[in-house]
C-alpha cells in the first residue's frame, strides 16, 4: 500500500474525519489574507499547468521542513492534476494552520485540499491534505421542532440530496424509543452483483466498536475488577513496554491521552493478518515509547482500543470476541452484528468503495476495498452491523441494558483531559443547547464511513450507516443529528 494511503488513514481521526465534519471543534475560519489568497491561486495555477510549472510551484513555496518528501508533493500534485481535466477555486478559507481551498472538477466534482502553511516561513507549507468531500446541501435548514410527518421529510430531503449525487450509499434508521420516525435504503451493497442496500445490510463500522470495548470496560468498573486510574502494568504485567504500562491508565486509553499510535503505520502490520485474540497485536505496537508523555496531551489512537480488548480479555479469561458478544451484544438485541471475514462470498455484507491512491480528490470512479480490509475487525474497529442493531445498542445504553445509568452518564460526558466533544470511547457533542452521544467510523480512502448517535436528553436516535468513503457519509448523520437535536 502507498505511503499516502496509510498517512491518510492513520491521520483521519486528527484531520476531522474520524469525527462529524459539521460539528468537530475546530478553528473558526478566518479572514483570508492577500498572502493566503495568493497561495491558493498559485497552487490552482501549479496544477492546471504543466510539470514544469508544478515544479516551479514547489520551488516557491516548500519550506525547509516539511513533513513530507518533495517527491509526495509532486506525486499529489500530478495525480490532482491528471484527474481533474481543469480545476476551479470555489472558495479560500484559513483555519488554524491551514489555507483551505474547495475546489471543483471539470465533471463537477468537489474536494477539499489543505496547505499546511509553516509558522516560520510564511507563504510557505510544509504538507497538503488532499480530501474528497461531497457537495454543500443548500436545502432549507431546520431551526426548531417539527411535526413528525415534517420532521421525515426533512430528513428524507437531505438524504435523497445525498443519494442523487451519489455521495451516499447505505442505509438509514431514524427512531424515538420504538417510533420509527424515517427508515431508507440507498444505493448498491454490492455493484459487481448488483446487490441494492437495505434495512438488513451489514456494513463496516470502522472505529463506531470503540463503543462497545467502552462498555465492556464500564462492566468491568461497576464489577469493581478495574477503575480509571488502573495501570496497565497492574493488569498485564508483561505488557512489552514495562516503563509505559506503569504511566499509561485506563483513563489515558478511553480518552486517547496515553501516547499510543494509529496501529497502520507500523512496521509489521498486515491487513490479511490472522489472531484469534486482541492480545494477540500487541507485539506489534507495545514495545515502543508512547509518543508524549501520557495524560500531557491527546490524539487519536486505535492502539489504545487495542490494549483495552487485551485488558478485557485478561481480566475475563475470554476472548475479545467472546465477551462482547455475550455481554454486549445479545444484552442489547443486536443480532446481526458481529465480526465477519474478508470473505468475498458473505452475502449480506455491504461492499466498501473507496477512491484510490491515485485519484485523491475523488474525481473518478470508486473501487471496492478488498485490499485493505482487514481479515476481521477487533476492539478498535471494523465489525460489521445494521441500522437496526446500532439503534437497539443506542437505546439499550441509554435505559441501563448496559451500564447503569451512573457509568453511562459518566463515559458519554466530556472528558477532561482528551479529545474535543470526546468522553470515554464515545462523541460528546453539544448541539442546539443539547447533547449528541454516540460514535463514528472510517476513514478517507478506506470504503468505510458510518455514523450512529442519540440525542441524550431526549432519546431521538439515527444509524447511518454507508459504504464510501469518509466523510461523506458521517456528514448526512452530523446534518440528521443537528435536526434531531432541535426536536421535543
Amino acid at each position: 500500500m502507498s505511503s499516502r494511503l496509510l498517512k491518510a488513514l492513520a491521520g483521519a481521526a486528527a484531520l476531522a474525519v474520524m469525527q462529524p465534519a459539521p460539528t468537530l471543534a475546530q478553528p473558526a475560519p478566518a479572514a483570508i489574507s492577500p498572502a493566503d489568497q495568493a497561495l491558493a491561486d498559485d497552487f490552482l495555477a501549479a496544477v492546471n499547468g504543466d510539470a514544469a510549472a508544478r515544479a516551479a510551484f514547489l520551488d516557491r513555496r516548500l519550506a525547509a521542513e516539511t513533513r513530507m518528501p518533495r517527491a509526495e508533493f509532486a506525486r499529489v500534485l500530478d495525480a490532482v492534476a491528471r484527474t481533474a481535466g481543469g480545476l476551479s477555486l470555489e472558495s479560500v478559507s484559513r483555519r488554524g494552520p491551514f489555507v483551505r481551498l474547495r475546489v471543483t472538477a471539470a465533471n463537477g466534482r468537489g474536494g477539499r485540499i489543505d496547505l499546511d502553511v509553516s509558522p516560520a516561513e510564511p507563504g510557505r507549507i510544509v504538507g497538503l491534505i488532499t480530501v474528497p468531500v461531497p457537495a454543500v446541501y443548500e436545502g432549507p435548514k431546520v431551526t426548531g421542532p417539527l411535526s413528525r410527518a415534517d420532521l421525515a421529510q426533512a430528513i428524507d430531503r437531505r438524504v435523497s440530496d445525498a443519494a442523487d449525487r451519489d455521495d451516499f450509499s447505505g442505509a438509514v434508521l431514524v427512531m424515538k424509543g420504538d417510533e420509527v420516525i424515517y427508515s431508507g435504503a440507498f444505493g448498491q451493497a454490492d455493484k459487481a452483483r448488483g446487490l441494492p442496500v437495505t434495512l438488513e445490510t451489514r456494513f463496516n463500522l470502522g472505529s463506531m466498536d470503540k463503543q462497545f470495548t467502552a462498555v465492556a470496560i464500564g462492566q468491568l468498573m461497576e464489577q469493581g475488577r478495574l477503575t480509571l486510574d488502573t495501570r496497565v502494568i497492574d493488569v498485564l504485567p508483561d505488557y512489552p513496554n514495562k516503563a509505559a504500562a506503569r504511566k499509561i491508565t485506563i483513563r489515558h486509553l478511553l480518552t486517547h491521552s496515553a501516547g499510543l499510535g494509529m496501529m497502520w503505520e507500523r512496521p509489521g502490520w498486515d491487513w490479511k493478518l490472522k489472531y484469534e485474540r486482541v492480545s494477540e497485536l500487541l507485539p506489534l505496537f507495545a514495545k515502543a515509547d508512547p509518543e508524549f508523555e501520557p495524560g500531557t496531551q491527546a490524539a487519536y489512537s486505535n492502539e489504545g482500543f487495542l490494549v483495552l480488548g487485551a485488558v478485557i480479555e485478561k481480566l475475563t479469561g475470554r476472548t475479545w470476541y467472546d465477551y462482547v458478544q455475550e455481554n454486549v451484544f445479545d444484552r442489547a438485541g443486536m443480532t446481526r452484528t458481529g465480526y465477519l471475514t474478508d470473505d468475498p462470498a458473505i452475502a449480506d455484507r455491504a461492499v466498501g468503495y473507496r477512491f484510490v491512491d491515485e485519484d485523491p480528490l475523488g474525481f473518478g470512479e470508486r473501487r471496492p476495498n478488498w485490499e485493505i480490509l482487514s481479515r476481521r475487525g477487533n476492539s478498535c474497529g471494523g465489525g460489521f452491523s445494521t441500522v437496526g442493531d446500532m439503534i437497539r445498542f443506542l437505546q439499550a445504553l441509554r435505559s441501563g441494558k448496559l451500564l447503569k445509568p451512573e457509568t453511562a452518564a459518566l463515559f458519554t460526558a466530556q472528558a477532561e483531559g482528551g479529545r474535543p466533544e470526546y468522553g470515554f470511547g464515545f462523541e460528546h457533542i453539544p448541539t442546539a443547547g443539547r447533547t449528541i452521544v454516540g460514535h463514528d467510523g472510517g476513514g478517507p480512502g478506506s470504503g468505510i464511513n458510518s455514523d450512529a448517535k442519540m440525542v441524550w436528553e431526549t432519546g431521538y436516535a439515527y444509524a447511518v450507516l454507508g459504504n464510501y468513503d469518509a466523510p461523506f457519509t458521517q456528514i448526512v448523520g452530523g446534518d440528521i443529528g443537528e435536526m434531531l437535536a432541535r426536536q421535543d
